[in-house]
């Protein structure tokens, strides 16, 4: 039993150091004062589509 705890804790203190700077840095690049300037682009690029090319017919 005491095995077992001891790998499942080398387990998680692994995968923090791996996964520790990826979500940090993620959670830092998606900010919440990012969030108007990321569904700003994405508003235009849906609206930005070419009319003939998303023409439907009735």
């Amino acid at each position: 039993m005491l095995l077992l705890i001891f790998f499942i804790s080398l387990i998680q203190i692994f995968s923090y150091w791996i996964f520790e700077p990826l979500t940090s840095f993620l959670t830092n690049l998606i900010e919440i004062k990012f969030l108007p300037i990321i569904f700003l682009s994405l508003f235009i690029f849906l609206f930005s589509i070419n009319k003939e090319e998303s023409h439907i017919e009735m």
